[in-house]
């Protein structure tokens, strides 16, 4: 009996010995456990420092140019030169330079664009009926005799059914401008500025032309003048063109019109539209 008893408490007492020995090794793990979880931290940080892209910004910075928006093409460069075919004929097509014809230089700029813009012949004949039969139309609407910027722009719309406007930017941009839209430039000037060593004695007071083109080259208006037979492509330079423009003004030519006071008249042009 007592020798059962003492194999049960032998039992009992290595149960317990083997126990805490089970502990102390737990707890020693335990104790080694936490510099274990700190090198692991310290790689596991390690690796995605590593693992981090070193051009991280390079590619950031790339997405957000392209959703910047494209920078505009640039603007094609206007030509150097540019010269329409606009057919040709004076205002005297028969060399006669009577009252009517010495007069009629607005008539035949007018006749000149719009035979180009409607694709029409022009002859000496052609110009001629033309010229008399504007006039004849201009007398009976109470137009007078010289007519202005605006009088020639109503008259564009009105006679001959073709689009113009008028316009007080006198520059030489501003006719390029126009003529690269494939418009043409009715100019009213001041005759005598102009210098045409081809008219006929100082040249006219009033003088009205059509501007065709230009040449950046040289510096110079391509233009029908009919003030002259020898008018078609005839160029002045930009200045002198630029200078001579005025337009009509009919209070100051009542009594007649000097030099100096045509050189007073407001500067303007008449842009024929395609």
């Amino acid at each position: 009996m007592k020798f059962r008893y003492f194999c049960l408490i032998l039992a009992v007492s290595l149960l317990a010995f083997g126990c805490q020995k089970s502990v102390k090794i737990s707890q020693d793990k335990v104790q080694i456990s936490p510099d274990k979880a700190e090198n692991s931290e310290a790689e596991k940080q390690e690796n995605t420092e590593v693992a981090e892209p070193e051009n991280s910004n390079v590619n950031t910075n790339q997405a957000v140019n392209t959703n910047q928006a494209k920078p505009a093409p640039a603007e094609p460069e206007a030509p150097k030169f540019l010269n329409y075919p606009v057919l040709f004929a004076s205002q005297a097509p028969f060399a006669n330079w009577d009252a009517l014809h010495e007069e009629a230089c607005e008539e035949a700029a007018m006749i000149m664009a719009v035979k180009y813009f409607k694709k029409e012949p022009l002859s000496a004949h052609i110009m001629e009926q033309g010229i008399l039969n504007l006039v004849k139309w201009e007398e009976e609407n109470g137009y007078r005799v010289d007519l202005t910027a605006a009088e020639a722009s109503t008259i564009l719309e009105k006679y001959f059914d073709q689009k113009s406007e008028l316009t007080y930017d006198v520059s030489a941009e501003k006719i390029k401008q126009e003529l690269l839209k494939g418009n043409l430039i009715l100019a009213p000037a001041a005759g005598r500025q102009l210098g045409n060593p081809n008219f006929k004695g100082q040249g006219p007071i009033y003088h009205m032309l059509v501007i065709r083109g230009y040449d950046e080259t040289t510096g110079e208006f391509i233009t029908n003048d009919p003030g002259t037979r020898k008018g078609e492509g005839y160029r002045y330079k930009y200045q002198i063109l630029l200078a001579a423009v005025h337009d009509w003004d009919h209070e100051l030519g009542q009594d007649g019109m000097t030099d100096e006071e045509m050189e007073q008249g407001r500067k303007a042009l008449v842009i024929v539209n395609k």
